[in-house]
């Protein structure tokens, strides 16, 4: 290689050098454009990321679950026989380690130790409301219930 096909780094460096004052307002210009696409695209992107682990909460795992109903019974080997389900229902690679995670967390039969006796009927969610909310929320209102909940505890208590 003859040494006048290569570039040398200071033949390109008048251009950094120069002192043009339109030029640097255009790269700074350039630059605050490329930023303002960042930050939409780093929006998008948390968007995206919360809608997809709703849809997962909201439909895929709900899915699932009630396949798992249908399909297996409730025995020592359910955890086994649940995940062997996830893993023949779910291709590999990417989805099935988010999703068999969420399954395992959501299954109220693995949370509760088995269903409910058929007299009793089965597990269900409970509001996660407590009474003390119920009582106080319309007394103070959501913010200030919040705020009189983190002030700090009077030293004579």
């Amino acid at each position: 290689m003859s040494s006048s096909n290569i570039s040398n780094i200071n033949d390109n460096a008048t251009f950094w050098l120069a002192g043009d004052a339109e030029r640097g307002a255009t790269e700074v210009r350039f630059l605050n454009d490329m930023l303002t696409t960042l930050e939409a695209k780093v929006l998008e992107e948390k968007r995206c990321h919360w809608y997809r682990l709703q849809h997962l909460r909201m439909n895929v795992v709900p899915l699932i679950l009630d396949m798992a109903r249908h399909i297996l019974t409730y025995n020592e080997h359910y955890e086994d026989a649940l995940r062997e389900l996830v893993r023949e229902l779910v291709p590999p690679f990417g989805l099935r380690r988010m999703i068999l995670t969420r399954v395992l967390e959501a299954d109220p039969w693995l949370v509760a130790g088995g269903p409910a006796p058929v007299s009793v009927g089965d597990v269900e969610e409970a509001d996660g409301l407590t009474a003390e909310f119920d009582v106080f929320s319309p007394l103070l209102g959501l913010n200030d219930l919040f705020g009189w909940a983190m002030e700090p505890t009077p030293s004579g208590l």
